[in-house]
């Protein structure tokens, strides 16, 4: 009885502590965004003189590139051998992106929802690899955006533009890191290759039993995608140069709604736009705040005072995207709450 009450105690404290952590960074986001806003010298009239028309096509952007990241996670559990329709591999990943933002833990919680959902509809045989896609789904995900930052980064570098200092840095620093970490992902995808070196044979076997069989659990189910390595990759340049790119083109159609056709085809506003979708996204992907918000907008904002846009156009093209991609996000709970009467009507259909 002890036992148990103990258990409930632990089980209360950390609900609170995610309760708590979740208020915290909601805190942060909207303390960033004030903060922009007011550095910013953002007036209403920046906002409503916004075209609808625009907006409403960034909105389809954005939306088309979560559906994409459905799609992409549906033909990464078909490679994995887990069988589940496109419409669930869709549906719970905008239901994923919508309890990322909606309740405590962050994308963590967001993830372990959609993984809690997806080893429902499959197999006994199948429930870990389904789990596990989803970590290889990011992966593919997160080499794309990194493709995508180098490709950005570089050509920024190589506009007759003196950058300011800091800038400039960071674009040095996306060249170097991107592919680092390219190359640690094909390692860690091949490490069959890599575990035939003796030394790192014994490194292997010492951390399997530090982690009482995890490291070849996990090795296993990297070993079920090696065949499908096509499939792999297809989707990691698919996320870098179909998915993300959509981001950079919400991002120009806000410029567009903001600053008109001709101000937006400004070289500063396109550039801008590119190391915007690409760079700021890999900042959004920081758990600092829920989905992002505000360090992803700071990042945005920066990068088009950099590129040369006033300090308030620079401000109201992320906050008018973050309130796109909250909307977008948003519809998870649709597909969420159609699951729900699904299952209601047909009690017996995973």
């Amino acid at each position: 009885m002890l036992n148990l009450s103990n258990k409930l105690k632990n089980i209360r404290e950390q609900r609170c502590f995610k309760l708590l952590s979740m208020l915290i960074k909601a805190a942060l986001a909207v303390g960033i965004i004030v903060i922009l806003l007011r550095h910013s010298g953002v007036k209403s009239e920046n906002f409503t003189g916004l075209r609808p028309v625009w907006l409403v096509a960034a909105f389809a952007a954005v939306l088309a590139q979560n559906l994409l990241t459905g799609i992409r996670w549906w033909y990464l559990l078909r490679a994995a051998g887990v069988k589940v329709s496109l419409f669930d591999a869709v549906s719970l990943t905008m239901q994923g992106l919508f309890f990322t933002l909606f309740i405590p833990g962050g994308s963590v919680s967001g993830d372990v929802v959609k993984g809690a959902l997806i080893a429902g509809k499959t197999g006994e045989g199948h429930k870990f690899d389904a789990v596990f896609s989803i970590l290889i789904d990011r992966l593919c995900g997160l080499c794309g955006l990194f493709i995508l930052s180098l490709l950005a980064a570089l050509l920024a570098l190589l506009q007759p533009v003196k950058w300011p200092e800091f800038f400039a840095d960071m674009l040095y620093v996306v060249v170097a890191a991107a592919p680092v970490f390219l190359l640690c992902f094909v390692a860690a995808f091949r490490c069959d290759i890599i575990l035939k070196v003796a030394f790192f044979k014994k490194l292997y076997d010492l951390a399997n039993r530090l982690t009482r069989g995890g490291i070849s659990r996990i090795e296993q189910a990297l070993a079920a995608y090696r065949p499908a390595w096509k499939t792999v990759v297809a989707w990691t340049l698919l996320s870098g140069f179909a998915a993300f790119p959509l981001i950079v083109l919400a991002v120009w159609l806000i410029a567009v709604a903001a600053l008109g056709i001709s101000g937006s085809c400004d070289s500063g506003v396109v550039i801008g736009s590119l190391l915007s979708g690409s760079i700021g996204e890999l900042a959004g992907i920081l758990p600092l705040t829920p989905g992002g918000i505000g360090v992803r907008d700071a990042v945005f904002v920066e990068i088009f005072k950099a590129c040369g846009l006033p300090g308030a156009a620079s401000a109201v093209i992320p906050i008018v995207f973050t309130t796109l991609f909250v909307l977008a996000s948003s519809t998870g709970a649709l597909f969420a709450l159609y699951m729900l009467w699904a299952g209601k009507k047909h009690p017996g259909k995973k």
